[in-house]
């Protein structure tokens, strides 16, 4: 007797034959997920930066730490939408 969660995983992953698997979707949803790492660890990075800095310092750093963190989040964020737009 199969489990259902075998047979659940197995309809999830079945192609669809009017919808091709093709490399370019696969390249599209790999860019996706990197872009959306990229994005998260980022914004991560300086949330905890800010979180561990002195009280005293966290105003001299703010300008650093918004500009560190926009920029991984607009560059995770194009990467995600050049995925989107391939996929």
């Amino acid at each position: 007797m199969i489990p259902p969660t075998v047979l659940d995983l197995a309809a999830v992953w079945t192609p669809n034959p009017a919808h091709p698997y093709t490399w370019s979707r696969f390249f599209g949803l790999a860019a996706v997920v990197v872009g959306s790492a990229i994005a998260v660890i980022g914004l991560y990075a300086g949330i905890t930066t800010w979180r561990g800095l002195t009280p005293d310092r966290r105003r001299r750093q703010l300008r650093p730490i918004a500009v560190m963190a926009g920029v991984f989040l607009v560059l995770g964020g194009a990467i995600a939408a050049f995925g989107v737009w391939l996929f």
